[in-house]
């Protein structure tokens, strides 16, 4: 059967291919991509080779043209369209005047980067039943060129290798070791000498971290290092875990997997011939759940260094042992050289979720300084002499509920931050936002393939995933959870940090008109340093703006007329200097299509856009036409006794809420679940248990979820729909709404 759809965009995109093929400059002939070129690249500002654009990742270029000066000059050049709407989260490449990125479930493309004519697209195909399996958005982020080749994984867990000249697969291999359970793919291969080297997600699912290293030219594995034991006695699949047994209770749930999945940074120095890996968090997350009896868990929330010839740990550090949290350390790595005490450091630096930014000596793991970047309560600080966090009273949630600082969002979550050696500063896209934790007191039951994180948070603002939701009716009162700890009010900044004196130097906020709701600390981008003395973000305002890098000062802004998340690139050709960005939000349990978001005015399809001095205003798409904010009737009657609807409620929380988050469908387009139309109530059984909507992404159910217990669900949503409904039409009415909750 002909998928129309993607016959119209296939048509669109060759049309687009056509239209500037004539008017783009002959660009050079390509040529291979090897590792001295990347080390020389330095030498060749103009081009972009990795994620970071360097071996160090510092997400700096030394390019100049667009400065402090010449900024305010800085315009539209070039934009090309892209096909999916669920969220751009991959900083662009650049060699030899084309530009390769990619997006959502695996998509890839080469454009020109003079005109940004489309040279090719490649699309992974994937089983729309894939989408089910997604944490936290269909994403990508990025791409990673050695030889001839372009890697990119596909959400499906297969590693493609293309010819980057025409985008043809040249190989493409399966990166999962069950298939039965919920791995996903949605971060970057990294390239280390001949080697390219992938991770997965899914750790909130029951994914049993690695991640894997395969011939770049012929796609065989070389080897697999496993983040995580799979028993307690052995045998294991590398001597690493036999280490870390010792440090999990021999009664974990080892069936769940356990987590410690690799799903975003790493980097590789190729004088150490080290390989640097981030990895990330537990499940499930209480880990008087997974490990009873406590332990540190490696390699959980760590940094690994690896020797990437023969596959084996050459050391590692925790940033977050017997994580408790979500507190991650897959964010991204930078490598670089740090005067430290009269003294020349190779040091690598990380701002992780758990709110300390770390600098380390890259050769050996010594841990150099740690200090907090955001607001912390759950650990005092970090120990110097042992390099352990010393947890405080209010990091441990199991008898009584805590309010904890960093949330599960992290003080710094994916996106990119950035080094410039100009300025010795780092600048990293920071989220202020506690959660209140407490423990869920039905007991634990693993399901293969589903959400076993058994997660339970709320945030400090209004809404059904904080003060308002059903749980927060059974925690003692806010005033009580919140005295005495960091201010509760949530909010993003881009600060500048002096990772030598440990320090904030300058910082902006980034909230826009969210200050106390969770898109205030979505709304940030990652960043881009450069030699010009400038930080770009994008933001999901739609605004990419221009700071001074020594100051802080907003030295421009352009309104993109759609939101972003992903970081900027730049590169130049010919002598002209670019600035580029990918658009579109999605991803996490943020980014709602809220009024004052570019999403929700011009829709939020991705789209590629360049810019450089003397350029005009970048054309906006229509703006969307939305019904009035009134709320008609349900077109159901309420349904279900408080027992069926809170059972619903878990159901919803365990199987829906990371994609459809506080119902209301948070980015990427996923439909409010309170708005269901009638045909939608009645066919609602059948999408779940039938798969009748998997086309459109909505996965088949049936393996998690009874008739009786969809039912229930559907009382749920049946009751949060009506209790929309009531409020909205008391505050249309000015009267004072009580909720219709049964105690």
């Amino acid at each position: 059967m002909i998928n129309i759809t993607r016959l119209v965009l296939q048509l669109l995109m060759a049309s687009t291919l056509v239209l500037h093929a004539a008017q783009s400059p002959a660009r050079p002939e390509p040529g291979r991509i090897d590792q001295q070129q990347v080390l020389a690249s330095q030498g060749e500002p103009g081009n972009w080779l990795h994620g970071g654009r360097d071996y160090g990742q510092s997400h700096y270029s030394p390019l100049t043209q667009i400065n402090r000066t010449t900024v305010t000059g800085l315009g539209y050049a070039w934009h090309l369209d892209l096909p999916m709407e669920h969220g751009y989260e991959a900083t662009p490449l650049m060699a030899d005047g084309v530009l390769y990125g990619s997006g959502p479930q695996g998509i890839a493309f080469a454009v020109d980067a003079a005109s940004g004519g489309l040279l090719w697209q490649f699309d992974p195909d994937i089983d729309p039943q894939f989408m089910r399996k997604v944490c936290c958005g269909v994403v990508n982020r990025g791409v990673a060129l050695s030889g001839d080749k372009l890697f990119v994984g596909a959400l499906d867990g297969y590693l493609y290798a293309l010819d980057r000249h025409d985008g043809s697969v040249l190989w493409r291999v399966d990166t999962f070791t069950d298939r039965g359970r919920g791995y996903t793919i949605t971060g970057a291969p990294y390239i280390a000498k001949d080697l390219v080297i992938i991770g997965n997600a899914g750790a909130e699912f029951d994914a049993r971290g690695y991640f894997t290293a395969y011939d770049a030219e012929t796609g065989e594995q070389r080897w697999r290092f496993f983040t995580v034991p799979d028993n307690a006695e052995g045998p294991w699949e590398h001597p690493e875990l036999a280490a870390a047994a010792p440090s999990w209770d021999p009664d974990s749930l080892w069936q769940v997997g356990l987590g410690g999945t690799v799903w975003d940074g790493m980097a590789f120095d190729p004088n150490l011939n080290l390989l640097y890996v981030g990895t990330g968090n537990a499940a499930p997350y209480p880990r008087k759940l997974r490990s009873p009896k406590g332990g540190d868990n490696l390699y959980l929330a760590s940094i690994l260094a690896i020797n990437p010839d023969s596959g084996r740990l050459v050391w590692h550090y925790q940033t977050t042992p017997g994580d408790n949290w979500d507190y991650t350390a897959t964010q991204k790595m930078i490598l670089t050289e740090l005067e430290i005490e009269g003294r020349t450091r190779r040091v690598l630096m990380q701002a992780p979720k758990n709110g300390f930014f770390y600098v380390l000596d890259r050769e050996t793991g010594e841990l150099l300084s740690a200090e907090p970047y955001a607001s912390v309560n759950w650990a005092s600080h970090v120990d110097q002499v042992t390099g352990r966090p010393v947890e405080t009273s209010q990091a441990e949630y199991f008898d009584h509920p805590k309010l904890i600082f960093p949330g599960p969002q992290g003080a710094h979550n994916w996106q990119p931050m950035s080094y410039s050696p100009d300025t010795g500063l780092v600048y990293i896209p920071v989220k202020e936002a506690g959660a209140i934790w407490t423990l869920p007191e039905e007991p634990f039951a693993y399901q293969k393939g589903g959400l076993n994180s058994q997660s339970q948070y709320i945030f400090t603002t209004p809404g059904e995933w904080g003060l308002d939701s059903a749980l927060a009716k059974t925690l003692p009162p806010f005033e009580e959870l919140a005295a005495g700890q960091p201010d509760t009010t949530i909010r993003g900044f881009l600060r500048a940090w002096d990772p030598v004196a440990q320090r904030l130097v300058w910082q902006q906020e980034t909230s826009g008109p969210w200050v106390g709701n969770m898109n205030a600390f979505w709304n940030g981008g990652g960043l881009l340093s450069t030699g010009g003395g400038l930080v770009f973000q994008g933001r999901g305002t739609g605004d990419l703006v221009a700071l001074d890098a020594a100051s802080g000062a907003t030295l421009h802004s352009i309104a993109v007329g759609a939101s972003m998340m992903a970081a900027p690139m730049t590169y130049s050709i010919e002598g002209v200097q670019y600035v580029a960005i990918l658009t579109g939000i999605g991803g996490g349990n943020g980014n709602d299509y809220v009024p004052g978001m570019a999403a929700y005015t011009y829709g939020n399809q991705g789209r590629l856009v360049a810019f450089r001095l003397g350029g005009g205003e970048v054309p906006r798409r229509p703006v969307i036409a939305r019904a009035e904010t009134s709320l008609a009737q349900p077109p159901v009657p309420r349904r279900g006794t408080p027992e069926q609807i809170a059972a619903g409620a878990n159901h919803y929380l365990r199987n829906c809420a990371k994609c459809h988050s506080n119902i209301d469908g948070r980015g990427s387009g996923i439909p409010d679940l309170r708005l269901m139309d009638a045909a939608t109530h009645a066919a609602f059984a059948d999408i779940l248990l039938q798969g009748t909507l998997v086309a459109k992404g909505m996965g088949n159910f049936s393996d998690l979820l009874q008739p009786s217990e969809v039912d229930d669900l559907h009382s749920y949503l049946i009751d949060e729909a009506w209790r929309l409904y009531e409020q909205r039409s008391a505050e249309q009415t000015g009267a004072e709404w009580h909720s219709a909750d049964t105690d």
